[in-house]
């Protein structure tokens, strides 16, 4: 029980604290100009996929309609390795 309540304020305290961008991490902002909706692959993933791309070339898949619309901006953050 004590490893339990240790864990879970472990995970608890460790969520809140937002990731900083440092020295030497590579930011890179892109636009999302292209939104590709796919049917349903089976019977037994009935959800559609939501594909979309941006101008670096890079893709977001989810299962949730509207996460983003296009002309909005996702900005990833590559960490230098320590």
């Amino acid at each position: 029980m004590k490893n339990f309540i240790f864990l879970f304020s472990l995970i608890l305290f460790s969520c809140s604290e937002k990731p900083k961008i440092e020295e030497g991490d590579v930011v890179m902002k892109c636009v999302v100009n292209k939104i590709v909706i796919s049917p349903p692959h089976s019977t037994i993933e009935p959800d559609m996929k939501f594909t979309y791309h941006t101008d670096c070339g890079t893709r977001v898949i989810t299962n949730n309609k509207g996460t983003y619309n296009i002309g909005d901006t996702i900005t990833y953050v590559y960490k230098k390795k320590k």
